[in-house]
């Protein structure tokens, strides 16, 4: 069975550096809204392949008005997080997004000049998953059928297939090195990840925060689920991310039956895909207490309600504990 992996650290920092539009529908919203696609801030410099899982290239998806209605024809907005793919699911397609890196705060931090997403397409008697594929981790998400059966068509229907090479070189990037495109976006991450761990565990800053959310919101809640503590300034809230260290947290099995219930901590970010500035409840950390030792349970909503929610486990440090216990009994 394949069993979701959840690395906090390597998912922000990738929220903002390779977040293509489908590589973005597993960051879903849960208003049910319908994705609104604005050409004005739809990128003339991607391109979409669909592949055969004998890796053979089949279609691509290159001018601005197609890749507009590829978007609009996956429904983004309608996937629901699932814990795994069924096992009798067959592969279909990989569908391959590039895209030409342009904001100049990425590519000081050293990002390679084209972002690259992946997502596997798997049909199960009419019902389509995809699994999406970030370095060695992936997450796995039940998508509409009119979606799983539009990218079928496309494929089947093909398309004149170019070089990449000459689609990147009219992008002005030469010689971008497609074989080892995955080993390059890996090494830089690190590269990333190991300069800013360097820097005091500093992970987090305000205009890392806005490239991900422009607008986002922290809420505590006490035990009695009053609130507390509220954030909406960027900075703080890095601040706060800091000072909690997710990279230093422990995945277990499970949580101790004998355990106190200290706070919950809401995490808000805009809603993707639409024109309304809306907030949208983007996880829950529940923290735990038992026997001296502090517990975190992670929870990502899910939008269905024949879907349970995403639940990951963790023990954490008690410098850690203690530091939201007490933004949590402040009053």
């Amino acid at each position: 069975m394949r069993k979701v992996y959840k690395n906090f650290i390597r998912s922000i920092v990738a929220a903002g550096c390779i977040c293509l539009f489908t590589g973005c529908g597993i960051v879903k919203s849960y208003s049910g809204a319908e994705t609104t696609v604005n050409a004005e801030e739809i990128s003339e410099e991607q391109l979409f392949e669909i592949a055969s899982p004998e890796e053979i290239v089949l279609c691509q998806v290159v001018e601005p008005n197609a890749i507009i209605v590829f978007i609009q024809n996956e429904k983004i907005e309608e996937w629901e997080y699932v814990n795994e793919i069924p096992m009798q699911a067959k592969l279909q397609y990989t569908i391959t997004s590039y895209e030409k890196i342009a904001d100049e705060f990425w590519k000081e931090k050293g990002m390679p000049e084209i972002s690259i997403g992946k997502d596997i397409l798997y049909e199960d008697n009419g019902d389509f998953y995809i699994e999406s594929v970030f370095e060695s981790d992936s997450s796995y998400c039940r998508i509409p059928t009119s979606a799983g059966e539009y990218i079928m068509e496309l494929a089947r229907k093909g398309s004149d297939i170019l070089d990449k090479n000459d689609i990147f070189a009219s992008w002005g990037i030469n010689n971008f090195d497609v074989e080892n495109e995955g080993e390059t976006v890996l090494k830089e991450q690190d590269k990333i990840l190991k300069s800013e761990n360097e820097g005091g565990n500093q992970l987090y800053n305000a205009d890392e925060l806005a490239n991900v959310s422009k607008e986002q919101k922290i809420e505590i809640f006490d035990q009695d689920l009053n609130i507390v503590w509220t954030m909406t300034d960027l900075e703080k809230i890095a601040d706060f991310y800091n000072q909690i260290k997710r990279e230093t947290w422990l995945e277990i099995e499970c949580l101790p039956e004998e355990k106190s219930n200290i706070c919950e901590i809401t995490i808000y970010q805009l809603e993707r895909h639409t024109r309304e500035k809306n907030l949208v409840e983007n996880e829950k950390l529940i923290l735990f207490e038992a026997q001296n030792q502090y517990y975190i349970q992670d929870v990502i909503p899910s939008c269905s309600e024949d879907i349970d929610d995403m639940e990951i486990f963790y023990s954490i440090s008690n410098d850690i504990g203690n530091y939201i216990n007490k933004l949590a009994n402040q009053n």
